[in-house]
């Protein structure tokens, strides 16, 4: 104990040194007494043992659903003890705190390392299948479409990657709270809890010396009536024998009593220093175990999230405006190209289809993207509840202004609250121009196979005029022979009925050939033409059907992510 309340006295000296070596003096005082009771076995009125205290170690706050509490393990353990309600407050406070670290750090946690997909909430809006068709050798738009439709997707892909790097630095901030902060919690803990175990078991050890000066006075006022007991004999050898005994057992309850006398002496002094040295260092040792960790971690882990916000925000804003690109973006798209076969306008039907296959899947992703819910992308719910139990914890006005001005204004909580509205609609009708694209295109490409069914039939109808015409000719040469050759009336008359009659098939045949033509050539007329516009920037273009929707999609979500 002395060497304690001189190690007190020294600058710079932990609390918690102090503490523990208050406790190791009580436990060897508890040895001694123990040892002297041993050299006087069988002394009735020997101090009973002080019970040695059990360790709690820094940082040893791991509970699962298996174990028990260590505040309740502890609270147990000091329950009864005439402490002072500043430590217990001192106590209950930094435990409110750390437990509020503990929730704020969970929840940033979670919110940063979920998993993406819609269950989630994290599903940032990507079209790589548009990036894709871009770039493919078979897009059916012209080179102004082209970059446009690239320069959206990468500007979805840009804002990704910020949305990445604002998670990574969340999950630092959460990191920081979760190590930092709870350590110096747990230290200040430590410096209490350490005080509140050298006083229970001072106390102790003042209760069991209490305990042994009874026992001894109790001794000795029986070695006296012994001794009138012995006194009272009439053998004197048995009298000599009697007071003989009463006197040695009178002499060694006086021993007891000096020395429980000194224990106690002892343990008065311990429990005056306690109160006097070891109570104020414990209080000034939670209170600036509390005000580190409020003026350090708690308030840089506010300042990482304002600033992962902050960045997103600018780095969101800075590409809407064109900039911080990804260079050489082209993913891969996960349904591949049609083939091209050798039919007239097979290069048109690739272009479509894989348009509409393009546009399919970029209108699966933004409707999963529209059910996912913007507010919990752009930051976790229920985060201002989540920081104002934080800072309602701090007693750092400072760190608590700056957990609170992390949450959006009022103002800018309703900005927020129309740019969602605003994204959403675009999502919703971005997904509707890709539809009717695809609508479109389905209805193109249908005309295209339609064309080659006609023109199947008209090169069918074209042979079956070829070979009308060589029947002709055949009968027409025939004819000519049998008149030549001075036949019967009768066979000459029937090779020019034959003859007359394959020529009607045959002007029949080529009739129907000239319109079969004709209709397939205004069919493909019209497939040119629309090839033609898909490329151009009128009403059917790719650049009014897709790019302009897009645009406004991309310009949203932006706008949006730079709140």
């Amino acid at each position: 104990a002395a060497l304690a309340h001189s190690w007190a006295a020294l600058p710079g000296t932990p609390s918690v040194c102090v503490f523990v070596c208050m406790r190791r003096s009580i436990s060897r005082l508890s040895r001694s007494s123990k040892s002297e009771r041993s050299s006087t076995s069988g002394d009735p009125f020997a101090a009973a043992p002080v019970r040695g205290p059990s360790p709690r170690g820094p940082l040893t706050r791991t509970v699962s659903r298996f174990s028990a509490d260590p505040d309740r393990a502890h609270d147990k353990k000091v329950a009864g003890l005439p402490i002072d309600p500043a430590v217990t407050a001192a106590k209950l406070s930094l435990r409110r705190l750390r437990d509020a670290v503990d929730t704020t750090a969970s929840f940033y946690s979670k919110y940063a390392e979920r998993k993406r997909g819609a269950a989630s909430g994290n599903l940032p809006l990507l079209l790589p299948d548009l990036a894709e068709w871009s770039r493919h050798e078979a897009f059916c738009g012209d080179e102004e479409s082209r970059r446009a439709l690239h320069t959206c997707a990468a500007q979805l892909a840009a804002i990704d990657d910020l949305l990445a790097a604002e998670h990574e630095a969340i999950g630092r901030a959460a990191a920081g709270l979760r190590g930092e902060a709870r350590r110096l919690c747990e230290e200040g803990l430590d410096a209490v809890c350490a005080f509140e175990l050298a006083l229970r078991d001072a106390s102790a050890a003042s209760e069991a010396a209490t305990k042994a000066l009874r026992r001894g006075a109790a001794a000795g006022e029986a070695a006296k009536a012994d001794g009138r007991k012995a006194a009272a004999l009439k053998d004197e050898k048995r009298r000599q024998a009697a007071q003989a005994a009463a006197q040695r057992a009178q002499e060694r309850s006086d021993a007891d009593v000096v020395q429980a006398e000194g224990a106690v002496r002892r343990a008065e002094e311990l429990l005056a220093r306690l109160a006097s040295d070891a109570q104020p260092a414990a209080l000034r040792a939670a209170a600036e175990a509390r005000q580190r960790a409020e003026d350090g971690p708690v308030a840089s882990a506010a300042e990482g999230l304002r600033d992962a916000y902050g960045c997103f925000a600018l780095g969101a804003a800075r590409v809407l405006r064109g900039c911080q690109l990804p260079s050489g973006y082209c993913p891969t798209a996960k349904r591949k190209a049609p083939k091209e076969t050798g039919a007239r306008f097979a290069s048109y039907v690739v272009q479509w289809t894989l348009a509409k296959r393009r546009g399919k899947a970029a209108a699966a992703l933004l409707d999963e993207f529209a059910k996912s819910g913007l507010e919990a992308l752009l930051s976790p719910p229920g985060e201002e509840a989540a920081l104002e139990l934080l800072a309602a914890r701090c007693e750092s006005e400072e760190a608590a202004r700056r957990l609170r001005a992390v949450p959006l204004a009022e103002e800018a909580q309703a900005e927020a609250a129309r740019g969602c509205g605003q994204c959403h609609s675009a999502c919703v009708a971005l997904s509707a121009a890709c539809g009717e694209f695809r609508l479109l295109l389905k209805e193109w490409v249908a005309s295209a196979d339609e064309y080659e069914k006609r023109e199947k039939a008209r090169r069918g109808l074209a042979a079956k005029r070829d070979a009308a015409q060589a029947e002709v000719g055949k009968l027409s040469a025939a004819a000519e022979g049998a008149g030549a050759a001075g036949k019967s009336g009768g066979a000459a008359e029937k090779a020019r009925a034959a003859l007359e009659k394959k020529r009607g098939e045959l002007a029949r045949l080529s009739g129907e050939v000239a319109d079969k033509a004709a209709a397939n050539e205004a069919i493909a007329a019209d497939l040119e033409a629309f090839a033609a516009g898909m490329a151009g920037g009128g009403g059917r273009s790719v650049r009014r059907l897709v790019c302009a929707p897009l645009r406004e999609c991309v310009v949203a979500y932006a706008a949006l992510c730079a709140t």
